[in-house]
């Protein structure tokens, strides 16, 4: 591309205009030019012209880095031109140099597309880089530039960070040794010097703010820098080195440097600095712990008294949680007798813990303001960085080592805040809920269920004399938090909670429902669903639909109306508890109306924006799970359903809401499934959609086309075979089993025309399906494909009979059939899993060597003894590792979004059918099959057993054998 400065600069400006079409028009010059060779050095070389306007050079800066982000190193399907390796090798050169000379907003985003560049490339395709950062850093050293020095230090930090991240290999501990050959000694030498500046100034009075931030910031780098190479392993420099490191960083714990402190900006620079001193001594305490213990009684009272002095502002949270990590960390280490010494803990408690445990201004905005942020901090963990949550892992860590002192000072402490709540209610709610966050946030999980335990109160008596009080309040908007805090309780500790508690607490959790405060009815919404799933021994669910019954309709009608409050609209909690309710409730027509009314309304409303994807997802479970169980109950209702769902399920197929999509799909397919013949034109009109080639264009959309295909298939198998719409099921098929990533979908699709449709109305096709999998399994085999193979040729035999599964294959090629059977079956018999799959293709591999002539033939005995083999060892192996356990509702993780490829309806799915439910036991068919064989050849068998079963396999088919009294003759 020619350089034309003047020409760049312009677009540049363009782009920078608040009139729409100039700015899309040099967008799209800049667009289309980034397509040619050297774009990307012919805008560096404007970034670095000094005569341009600083605004148009960084918004080029800007443009530089977003072009190397996308074509430096694009991904094999990315549309992207990749940068020539010509134009990459001269911005290497250029990028140091002119990223040093820039101004700070500039240098910002060179240093940015710098680190870009070295995560590709840096150390091996870029073996100068760490060498020219050396010598600049020491050369603006020498002149004290500390915008240079931090330039530097800000980039070897982006490109160092990889060591703290990645997996321990070779080839990364072979970058490591290199950078910290080339960059451990000039890293003490900057921070030394710095230090020794920063010393001076303080000593002699002088040093302003403006002086001194950038050298808090360089020590605060040169931190950074020292976590990420010593992340993996301590290196011998640093161990070597470690008391000048040590020295510093203990004195940045324990000085004050008022010239700064003095503001909130200045105090921001210093604690950023005291926090990175925080993580590199856990860091050694964590990794190091034996050259560290040197210096760890200096450090644990340095981080003690420091903690005495932060203040509870917001500002300082970073600083107090990583000082009271350190402490954790010291608490579970073998040098936690530290807090064994009289009057620690007791003062850990009183001087760390409650106030940090307390609510703060801060919290009560965050509840108020931001409901979602809250809760995913207070109920779903994301609050391990929060003071409260960092406080209370501290107090666990003590407790390991000492776990009657702290429960015996916490219990003390906790009764000492609820009498102060009695004194005063009104004024000290607080120390109520400070108290039921102590005992809520120490309980303890049980290993391998739901259930928590604390050792701090009598759950039972603590329930009913300070968590009911709240929950049979009057007013339900009165001390939100502290009505919140009592709901999370009730929900922590729901299964220590006695049934007969909860049903008559039940009524006041639906009151919930109605408050005004976002939090309250959304945990109030997660208390009633969390409930529903509790179980008993057994695995038997606590809570039926007799429990529910009583307040049902109370209960639909405020979850519905809770949806209407502000910001609750599309409330994941509460539409989560429509789904668990509707999962457990007797669903009656008076029910079921306001319910498929209610949820298709909120349907279309989300049709118009689909932002939520949580909330969509339980939305259409709800449904799902509100057809299921009303029309199974009462097909009449089916009309009713149809009439409210189908126009907004035509809605998003016809306004394609690509998000809904396999939505939709999978819930037609349910009333597809729940339909009696015959199916009715509106369904046959999908079902010609169905059948449309452009219908499958889509990967996202093929599981959930596949299980509409499947319903049809099996609902109205006449219509299949009319008007040639087999071979176009069959050309679907075809499509889907080419490609491996929707091969599994293709032999769902296979096996129910299989299942489903007579062997006459097949037969024309079968040659051309064998062809089909045939040349797959030349061209691209894959485990999962061989499977599924052996899947499908086992329905086939189990339907049409071996003779046509063993001619139809011979048809194709002559002897196919033992060469597949020899090179596939026999091999890969012991991977197939599942209950039903296991029996089905055990009990389909034992009818074709006690039937099939082409297995009974003399020439084929080493194939019979193989094959024999494979299935008793398909069949002996534990049952664990044969067949999963049915999987329970899954909860939607909350980073699910619409970019995953599919997301399947529980409630929707499809129900597993067993083709052969008359064989109960696969082992017994095997025996009473061998027996009827043996019978036929007396004698014969034995010796084809004893030739090519191995010993152990031998002694299991003769238990086998054995057990159901059928000893092979």
């Amino acid at each position: 591309m020619e350089y034309n400065p003047e020409f760049l600069s312009q677009c540049f400006l363009h782009t920078l205009s608040p009139q729409p079409e100039p700015r899309r028009a040099a967008e799209s010059k800049l667009t289309e030019l980034a397509d040619h060779p050297n774009y990307a050095l012919a805008v560096l070389r404007l970034v670095a012209e000094p005569s341009i306007n600083e605004q148009i050079r960084h918004a080029a800066a800007v443009n530089f880095k977003n072009h190397l982000r996308s074509r430096w190193a694009p991904s094999p399907d990315s549309s992207f031109t990749p940068i020539l390796d010509a134009e990459k090798d001269q911005i290497k050169i250029l990028i140091v140099t002119l990223m040093l000379s820039s101004t700070p907003l500039v240098q910002s985003q060179l240093s940015e597309s710098l680190s870009l560049i070295g995560k590709h490339d840096f150390p091996k395709s870029w073996p100068t880089l760490l060498p020219e950062l050396v010598s600049n850093l020491r050369a603006a050293s020498q002149s004290n530039d500390y915008a240079s020095i931090n330039g530097i230090l800000g980039t070897a930090n982006s490109i160092f960070k990889k060591f703290r991240y990645q997996y321990k290999t070779n080839d990364l501990l072979l970058d490591l040794k290199y950078c910290l050959d080339n960059f451990s000694a000039p890293l003490l030498e900057m921070f030394l010097r710095t230090a020794a500046l920063i010393d001076s100034m303080f000593s002699s009075g002088g040093g302003s703010p403006v002086t001194l931030k950038p050298l808090f910031e360089s020590q605060r780098l040169c931190c950074r820098i020292f976590f990420s190479l010593n992340f993996q392993d301590l290196p011998e420099f640093f161990e070597d080195h470690m008391k000048e490191w040590m020295a510093e960083f203990k004195k940045y714990l324990t000085n004050g440097y008022p010239v700064l402190e003095s503001s909130a900006e200045g105090l921001g620079v210093v604690d950023e600095l005291r926090a990175a001193v925080c993580e590199n001594i856990s860091l050694y305490m964590e990794k190091n712990e034996e050259e560290f213990k040197d210096y760890l009684n200096d450090f644990a009272q340095a981080v003690w008294t420091l903690l005495g002095n932060v203040s509870q502002s917001s500002s300082r949270d970073s600083l107090a949680v990583t000082a009271i990590k350190f402490l954790t960390t010291v608490s579970t280490s073998v040098h936690h007798t530290l807090f064994a010494v009289d009057g620690v803990i007791p003062q850990i408690c009183q001087s760390i813990v409650i106030p940090n445990v307390r609510l703060r201004d801060e919290d009560e905005e965050l509840f108020e303001m931001n409901y979602i942020e809250f809760i995913r901090r207070d109920m779903e963990g994301s609050d391990i960085d929060t003071r409260r949550r960092i406080a209370c892992e501290l107090l666990k860590g003590i407790a390991a080592n000492y776990k009657q002192q702290v429960i015996s000072i916490v219990s003390v402490q906790i009764q000492n805040l609820l009498t102060s709540y009695a004194a005063n209610p009104a004024a000290q709610w607080k120390d109520k809920d400070c108290a039921i966050y102590l005992v809520v946030s120490l309980s303890a999980k049980k290993a391998g269920g739901t259930s928590v335990s604390t050792d701090l109160v009598d759950v039972q008596s603590f329930f009913a004399s300070v968590i009911v009080p709240e929950l049979q309040s009057q007013d339900v908007n009165a001390f939100p938090m502290l009505k919140a805090g009592a709901l999370k309780f009730f929900t922590m500790f729901r299964n220590q909670i006695l049934k007969t508690l909860v049903l008559q607490l039940f009524p006041y959790l639906i009151q919930f429902l109605g408050a005004e405060s976002n939090v309250v009815h959304s945990y109030a919404a997660s208390c009633i669903e969390k409930l529903l799933l509790v179980k008993d021994e057994g695995g038997r669910s606590r809570y039926t639909s007799a429990d529910v019954a009583p307040n049902l309709l109370v209960l639909m009608n405020n979850l519905f109306t809770a949806l209407r409050f502000p910001e609750s609209e599309e409330n994941q909690y509460i539409m989560k508890s429509i789904m668990r309710v509707l999962g457990v409730a007797e669903i009656t027509p008076e029910i079921a109306g306001p319910c498929i009314a209610g949820l298709t309304s909120i349907l279309a409303e989300v049709c118009k924006n689909p932002k939520n994807p949580i909330f969509n997802h339980y939305l259409f479970e709800s449904v799902a799970v509100l057809v299921r169980r009303a029309c199974e109950r009462d097909i009449s209702l089916i009309p009713s359903f149809e009439a409210s769902l189908f126009p907004r399920l035509q809605e998003i197929l016809g306004n394609d809401v690509t998000e809904f999509l396999p939505y939709a799909f999978q819930l037609l397919a349910q009333l597809v499934e729940l339909n009696r013949p015959p199916i009715s034109d509106t369904y046959m009109e999908i079902f010609k959609l169905l059948l449309s080639p452009d219908s499958w264009n889509r990967n996202s959309n093929v599981p959930a086309l596949v299980r509409l295909l499947q319903a049809f298939l099996e609902k109205a198998p006449e219509k299949v075979t009319q008007e040639g719409r087999l071979a176009q099921v069959l050309g679907i098929f075809n499509r889907l089993v080419s490609a491996p990533s929707t091969d599994e979908q293709g032999f769902y699709v296979l096996n129910t025309v299989i299942e489903k449709l007579e062997y006459g109305a097949i037969a024309p096709y079968v040659g051309h399906i064998w062809n089909a999998l045939f040349s797959r399994l030349q061209s691209k085999r894959t485990v999962k494909f061989i499977k599924s193979l052996l899947v499908f040729m086992s329905l086939f035999l189990v339907k049409h009979g071996s003779a046509n599964l063993v001619d139809s294959m011979n048809a194709v090629q002559a002897g196919i059939f033992l060469a597949i059977l020899e090179q596939f079956l026999i091999p890969n018999l012991k991977l197939i899993t599942g209950r039903i799959e296991v029996k089905l293709v055990s009990v389909a591999s034992i009818r074709l060597i006690c039937e099939s002539p082409s297995l009974l033939d003399a020439g084929a005995v080493r194939h019979w003894g193989k094959m024999l083999d494979s299935i008793v060892t398909l069949l002996s192996r534990p049952e664990e590792d044969r067949v999963g356990d049915e999987p329970e509702m899954p909860d939607i993780a909350e980073n699910a979004g619409y970019t995953a490829a599919f997301v399947n309806l529980y409630n929707a799915g499809k129900k597993e059918e067993d083709p052969l439910k008359d064989i109960k036991d696969p082992k017994e068919f095997l025996a009473a099959s061998l027996v009827k064989l043996s019978a036929l050849s007396p004698g014969k068998f034995p010796q084809i057993i004893n030739e090519n079963l191995d010993p152990e396999n031998q002694a299991i088919l003769l238990q086998i054998c054995s057990t159901y009294n059928c000893p092979i003759v």
